[in-house]
């Protein structure tokens, strides 16, 4: 172990051990962390941490405590999964809208904890001296020099949320297309490539250690901290019990229109084990056909991104994986509106191709006697609503409701679209 990686790990084992951060050792220990000579500063994929050799090497103990404390909020929030569509949106400003988030909470932080063992980078003379000279200049165009904070840091932005962050940047020209919120203003890359490639069998077990390393976190506070760790570094709202909207979209549609289609004896069937007998259970890969019906009032094609393509693409994703006989794509506000229907031929690229109509009254009851009429059998329907609706219908078919509102239906299964 050389001098580099000591100090490293003294900075990780002094933040380990004040009373107010213990809570989060647990979450800085999962993943893995790495000391490379490819990373320009620091990096995560939303589990796993890299820092570069030199990086290390230029920067004071108390400000890498800031950064290791930084990608620790960036895998305890899990950014990188949360906010991918963000990303494809606008890489720099989703980039910007996270860091200055947690630089915010950091910053705040470290003000209020006497004797705090980290404070916000600033750029020194040893940190300049590692940059190229395309780097220095651009630092340079932007007023940047010895003593600016070496990252994103807004007081302005204090109370909002990253989506709410994001759309400001948009309103005021920052962040995206290339003007802001680039490497020269950040101290850390996000890998968001890497940080959603793994299966969503991968990720389910990446979210539940993070669950778990949080838990161990706040037990470790009450046992040993001050007992005030969960306001402070903002566990109250990571440890509320929050129902994913997309995972109960993909349960609802694997759950309701998978096809039976496959024998296997990896799990036998229980109905006969009582009589000795080892028979298979069947499973199923293919989807035989979904109905998706779209409200199609001015509410749910507005925002960046609206209601419609936030589902749409959840839905998309999920026809892609499992396979489709037949999609319906129906469009209706006090009536049914368009119809389209695709097949495994054309399924492939109907978010492109789609062509939402309606824009009158709201009244989901309208489809259910439309289906029966043109003979459409569907093995389920989920209907994508505002939920300001006069009443939800009667269905013969199962139906998952995706409410942007606060409303319930009062048949089926409701979710609510809501983001974080």
């Amino acid at each position: 172990m050389d001098d580099i990686e000591r100090k490293y790990k003294r900075v990780r084992i002094t933040l380990s051990r004040n009373k107010i951060l213990m809570a989060l050792s647990p979450i800085m220990m999962v993943g893995t962390q790495t000391i490379d000579d490819t990373t320009p500063t620091a990096c995560t994929d939303g589990i796993n941490e890299r820092y570069g050799r030199r990086f290390l090497a230029a920067i004071e103990e108390k400000p890498l405590g800031f950064v290791i404390l930084h990608e620790t909020y960036h895998k305890m929030c899990r950014h990188i999964v949360t906010y991918h569509a963000l990303w494809k949106l606008d890489p720099k400003r989703a980039n910007a809208a996270c860091d200055h988030w947690i630089n915010l909470i950091l910053d705040k932080l470290s003000k209020s904890l006497p004797s705090a063992p980290f404070e916000m980078p600033r750029w020194t003379e040893a940190l300049l001296a590692i940059l190229t000279p395309e780097q220095r200049k651009a630092l340079d165009e932007q007023g940047i020099g010895l003593g600016s904070p070496l990252g994103l840091l807004d007081y302005k932005y204090e109370g909002m949320t990253v989506k709410q962050i994001f759309d400001a940047l948009k309103d005021e020209g920052k962040g995206g297309k290339g003007k802001g919120g680039d490497k020269s203003d950040g101290f850390d890359d996000h890998d968001w490539e890497n940080g959603n490639a793994p299966s969503e069998e991968e990720q389910e077990e990446r979210r539940k250690d993070v669950e778990r390393a949080l838990r161990e976190g706040e037990m470790l506070a009450k046992k040993y901290g001050s007992g005030s760790t969960n306001a402070e570094l903002g566990f109250d709202e990571l440890l509320k019990p929050k129902v994913d909207w997309r995972a109960q979209l993909r349960d609802f549609v694997r759950t309701t229109c998978r096809k039976l289609e496959q024998s296997t004896w990896r799990r036998p069937n229980r109905r006969f084990l009582h009589q000795g007998i080892v028979m298979p259970t069947m499973q199923g890969k293919q989807i035989k056909e979904l109905a998706m019906c779209v409200d199609a009032s001015g509410s749910m094609f507005g925002g960046d991104p609206s209601p419609f393509q936030r589902v749409m693409t959840e839905v998309d994703g999920l026809v892609k994986q499992l396979g489709v006989s037949k999609l319906h794509v129906i469009y209706w506000d006090g009536y049914v509106c368009a119809h389209e229907t695709y097949t495994p031929a054309t399924v492939g690229g109907w978010l492109k191709s789609t062509k939402p109509r309606g824009g009158g009254g709201t009244n989901p009851a309208c489809i259910s006697p439309w289906l029966k009429e043109k003979g459409i059998k569907p093995d389920a329907a989920v209907v994508l609503t505002d939920g300001e609706v006069p009443e939800w219908g009667q269905w013969t078919v199962p139906v998952l409701f995706a409410v942007t509102g606060k409303a319930t239906a009062n048949v089926g299964k409701t979710i609510h679209i809501v983001e974080n």
